[in-house]
């Protein structure tokens, strides 16, 4: 038995050996030495229990699960308590997922042997299966129990760590992991004293290094926007070049500079201005990254299992990623991920090296595999938002990122994010989103008492500029400058008393006194400069220009707005001289150029803008500069009228045109003048097609709109075009152009729409009373206006040409009859005209001493001599008009006043006839719930005595038994009397004779019979109305017979002949004094019940 034992002994060495070892060679080998062991045992006992465990154990060991289940299925045939072919069993269906069984056989040994040394382990076993079969409770508690048993027991004491840590919130667990006297911490120092080369006690221990910060000996002193800390004491041999470090209590994690000196014995050297609060005295501490090294790699070199192997890997990655190893971080990433496929984590990882070369597509592919697996991740979601950003998908980056708001209101990355990528968007719903979700991350800042960035506020003053919110964007500007003051430690009172910088509002009452300008402030000066002239704060503007440019005088952008400002101001001259100055700051400065060519465009200097704009086009990279182009096409289109250079200035405009086009497909200005170049060669088609297609890509652009409309007006279709001006005028210049308005009255008055044409003229000369022709224009239209009124029976009212459609008013209005008012309106239109015309004759005729105005008059004098003739002829005929019209709008009133007489007489006969109708009903209403009450009543007295013959039948019988129990003889009268109780047979004859008596069950039938007899003379009554309308005089002397008919069948009718019937009762039973005779009683009783020949 002995040497049975010893063979075993080291055939079980051998197997624990293949256990350990991955190369399938050197473990075939071990397994050849396990064998010779086995077989020597087997010559001495080839049955013996713990030699078939042992070969099992091997089999399991080389993946043969099969072969093992048989030997551990021979020896629990043999012995059903053997505790290692039982724990061998178990093991099997563990391999095979078959968690059931397994539990069931460590359940079966821990009841079998509940004290073996092994108790701690089964125990472990019997909780990793509860653990897989879900009941997650029950195998905590059996894992800590299991710990209680042997507290050596190692995966017991780490795995009720883990499920320790696994109970805590997300800051809980961090904070576990970083405390070094936290529970869970505690119980990982327990478990690595007890087994030091434990790896999953080991990857534990790297993981809380890494989180941990080391404090250094030393105190720091650093200032707001400098990179150089100053140390207390000398820390140099604590710190090396890139290496983190965490400044205050507030954490603020820089990098040391890699460059070289950065650290010396008095001071450290940021890679970036410190950008929190100064602080005179903070703490100073660094990472421990080597001892997490040296852990993770014990760690990976420990074990032979590939998913504790990549977490290893994964851990020493993220400490080179750390540290900025970006090249070491990724190789142990991908290595994470080559041996544990699944291992979400690497992933991430490697997400954020290809993040870093700049490689969005190969980010995104494992960042949505990573998503894949925890779709609620908020660091996942926000950085496949930043790619998604990074590759143009700005809709799904959106979405990703509100994702992340959804699920972390308060993360401020992800609300700025949104916000920068919605901040370039033409969109304003896009515009409006970033402005919220700036001012959302400006509030979680405030709450969490954070500093907010200056930047955030520029971006946000910009944006409400955008949107035209620009007392908004000062207030944001005016923080922007206020915080960086508070920053810098600069004196900010001239920024709190006049640019208010409160959450209400930022407006000021008082002038807005400009700061000095910085290198940090100048954009924000800038910006605000630009709001202040968007409001009409001109004065202000140029004083934040002037300051700017006296700390900073080649500031370009403000010697141009400058400029700007003064063309604005109509001081030409100092324009093009502020224009000239920029162009000395810089010589190849295209915006002074292309500024200057507009000025002397609007002079209509031709060849002066032209000189400017071919400069611009001979200017480093603009010599295709599709606005140099646009103006070079604009001036040679402006010239077609030139002599003899039609065709020409034809060619070299349509020339720059496409060139345009060519070098920007995009540009709708070229488009559009292409569309002028095809309509003046006379396609209006395919006109129609270009300016249409502009005014789609840029529904904002006026010039499409006219252009299209022009077109239409040429083919007289004027509904169309005068839709077009309007839309135009209103969308594009709020109702206030004076080119648009003459467009729409012209395109009236062709329509024939005069009160129109009136109209818009007359908000023409609003905007400029002092321009002759709408003067003309409007005197024209109104005499057009009044001879067409004058010359037609029909004439074009007011309200018929008022219509929206336009040029359809005056062919409606040729069926509306011309009244008084139409002729008296047109004489006061006459006169008006009159008026107008004799005043341009006074303008014509003063118009010679001035010869420089007489070249500027905009009409023909003896035209409009002519039409003052033509009026005062017109309004002398005016007058049979008015006449003819007053005589014929009397004789229209008599006849109105005549039918109106007609219609009152015609609705008095028929209210008459409805108040007949309606009291004809209320008498036949009245006469209808008379009779009802009457049938009521009878009914009532029918019912009434019904009750009384039910009462009599009982008292009948009630007697008769009596009599039948007495035992006494009685006469024979009264036995013939008796018979209908006696002789059951002859009072079933008498029945079917009908001289019998009824009983009460005949009684009920009979009143159902009567009362369905009733209902259905109910419904003939309301149908034959008309019969009871006739019998009106009878009164109600046949409304119960009527209603109730006879009680017997129609032979029983016949039968009685003319029995006679009882009256019916129109009113209430008649007094006790008044009693009908016996006889009539009788009779009467008989008809409604029946005959019966008891006699009461």
């Amino acid at each position: 038995m002995c040497r049975i034992k010893f063979f075993n002994a080291l055939a079980s060495h051998a197997v624990n050996a293949m256990w350990s070892e991955d190369d399938e060679k050197k473990k075939e080998a071990i397994s050849q030495r396990a064998v010779g062991y086995f077989q020597r045992a087997d010559r001495l006992d080839h049955q013996h229990p713990m030699t078939l465990v042992g070969k099992a154990l091997m089999f399991m060991a080389k993946n043969e699960d099969d072969r093992a289940e048989r030997f551990l299925k021979s020896v629990l045939i043999s012995n059903k308590t053997n505790l290692p072919a039982l724990l061998g069993k178990a093991l099997l269906f563990y391999r095979r997922k078959k968690f059931a069984d397994a539990k069931k056989l460590y359940l079966e040994a821990i009841k079998l042997h509940p004290r073996s040394p092994q108790a701690s382990r089964m125990r472990m076993c019997f909780a990793y299966c509860c653990y897989h079969l879900g009941a997650v409770e029950k195998a905590r508690s059996v894992m800590k129990y299991a710990a209680s048993l042997d507290d050596t027991n190692v995966d017991a004491v780490i795995a009720n760590a883990i499920w320790h840590l696994g109970s805590l919130s997300r800051d809980e667990r961090v904070a576990s992991i970083r405390d070094e006297g936290s529970r869970f911490m505690m119980m990982i120092h327990h478990a690595h004293a007890i087994n030091k080369t434990n790896p999953t006690v080991l990857n534990h221990l790297a993981n809380h290094y890494f989180a941990q910060w080391l404090p250094l000996p030393c105190t720091v002193s650093v200032v707001r926007g400098s990179a150089v800390v100053a140390t207390s004491k000398d820390v140099s041999s604590e710190l090396a070049p890139g290496q983190i470090v965490c400044i205050g209590d507030n954490k603020y994690v820089a990098y040391v500079s890699r460059e070289p000196g950065a650290v010396t014995a008095t001071s450290i050297t940021l890679d970036g201005p410190y950008r929190d609060e100064s602080a005179p005295t903070a703490s100073l501490s660094r990472k421990n990254y080597d001892k997490m090294f040296n852990l993770a790699g014990s760690a990976f070199h420990s074990t032979k299992i590939a998913e504790i192997r990549s977490e290893s890997c994964y851990l020493m990655g993220r400490g080179c990623h750390a540290e900025g190893k970006y090249k070491d971080a990724y190789s142990y990433y991908f290595n994470a991920g080559r041996l544990w496929p699944n291992f979400v984590l690497p992933w991430f990882g490697l997400a954020q090296m290809y993040f870093e070369r700049k490689e969005y597509s190969k980010a995104a592919t494992y960042l949505e595999k990573a998503n894949k697996a925890y779709p609620e991740n908020v660091e996942i979601l926000l950085l496949l938002g930043h790619v998604n950003g990074q590759l143009g998908k700005k809709d799904e980056a959106v979405v990703l990122l509100r994702r992340v708001v959804e699920l972390e209101p308060g993360n401020v990355d992800a609300l700025i994010g949104t916000a920068e990528l919605l901040h370039a968007s033409a969109e304003r719903k896009d515009q409006i989103m970033a402005i919220s979700s700036y001012i959302a991350a400006e509030k979680v800042m405030k709450h969490a008492a954070e500093r907010v960035p200056m930047e955030l506020y520029v971006n946000l003053g910009v944006l409400q500029h955008r949107v035209g919110k620009a007392s908004d964007a000062l207030a944001c500007f005016k923080k922007a400058l206020k915080h960086q003051a508070a920053a810098s430690g600069a004196n900010s009172s001239d920024i709190d008393a006049n640019g208010d910088t409160n959450d209400d509002d930022g407006d000021s009452d008082g002038a807005f006194k400009v700061p000095t300008p910085t290198e940090e402030t100048t954009t924000v000066l800038y910006n605000m400069g630009l709001v202040l002239e968007e409001v009409g704060e001109r004065d202000q503007a140029t004083a934040i220009y002037d300051a700017i440019l006296a700390v900073f005088p080649k500031y370009i952008d403000c010697v141009l707005r400058l400029g700007c400002l003064l063309r604005d101001k109509g001081d030409e001259a100092g324009a093009l001289r502020k224009f000239e100055r920029a162009l000395e700051l810089d010589p190849v400065c295209a915006e002074a150029c292309l500024l200057q060519g507009n000025i002397h465009l609007n002079k209509r200097e031709w060849s002066l803008a032209q000189k400017k704009f071919e400069k611009v086009m001979g200017m480093p990279n603009l010599k295709n500069d599709p606005y140099a182009f646009l103006s070079m096409g604009n001036i040679f289109m402006s010239n077609l009228g030139e002599k003899n250079r039609y065709t020409k200035n034809m060619s070299l405009s349509e020339g720059y045109y496409k060139k345009t086009i060519q070098s920007h497909p995009g540009n709708i200005f070229a488009a559009n003048g292409l569309g002028i170049m095809v309509a003046e060669k006379g396609n209006f088609e395919l006109a129609k097609q270009i300016f249409s297609q502009v005014r789609e890509a840029s529904p904002d652009m006026p010039d499409a709109w006219i252009n299209l409309a022009h077109l239409f007006v040429a083919e007289e279709r004027y509904a169309e075009a005068i839709q077009l001006y309007s839309v135009c005028l209103s969308k594009c210049y709020n109702g206030q152009d004076l080119e648009v308005l003459l467009y729409l009255a012209k395109a009236y008055y062709e329509a024939k729409n005069y009160p129109k044409c009136i109209s818009t003229l007359s908000r023409a000369i609003h905007l400029r009373p002092d321009d002759l022709r709408l003067w003309y224009n409007i005197g024209l239209a109104q005499e057009d206006y009044a001879v067409t009124t004058l010359g037609q029976e029909a004439a074009p009212s007011a309200s018929a040409s008022a219509s929206s459609s336009g040029g359809g008013g005056s062919a409606r209005s040729l069926g509306t009859p011309r009244t008084m008012a139409d002729v008296q309106r047109a004489i006061m239109d006459l006169k008006r005209a009159q008026r107008i015309f004799r005043f341009l004759l006074q303008q014509a005729e003063a118009a010679p001493a001035h010869p420089s105005k007489k070249a500027a008059l905009p009409f023909d004098k003896e035209k409009v001599s002519e039409h003052d003739k033509f009026i005062g002829d017109t309004l002398t005929k005016a007058s049979y008009h008015l006449e003819f019209e007053r005589q014929r709008e009397e004789k229209r009133r008599l006849e109105n006043e005549a039918q109106r007489k007609m219609l009152l007489e015609y609705e008095e006969r028929l209210a008459q006839q409805q108040r007949i109708e309606k009291q004809r009903e209320e008498d036949l209403k009245k006469r209808r719930e008379d009779v009802l009450s009457k049938q009521g009543e009878r009914l009532k007295q029918l019912s009434e005595g019904w009750r009384v013959r039910e009462r009599e039948e009982e008292e009948k019988k009630v007697v008769k038994k009596r009599g039948a129990g007495g035992g006494k003889k009685r006469k024979k009268g009264d036995d013939d009397d008796d018979g209908a109780f006696i002789d059951n047979g002859s009072a079933e004859e008498d029945d079917e004779d009908g001289g019998g008596g009824m009983s009460i069950e005949d009684m009920k039938n009979r009143n159902a019979k009567m009362k369905n007899l009733v209902d259905k003379r109910k419904k003939r009554a309301r149908v034959e109305e008309s019969s009871e309308d006739e019998d009106e005089g009878d009164g109600g002397k046949n409304d119960a017979a009527d209603l109730f008919g006879s009680d017997s069948s129609d032979g029983e009718d016949e039968a009685r002949g003319a029995a006679p019937k009882p009256a019916a009762r129109t009113t209430s039973p008649p007094p006790a004094a008044t009693k009908a005779p016996e006889s009539e009683l009788h009779e009467a009783k008989n008809e409604l019940f029946g005959s019966s020949s008891d006699e009461e």
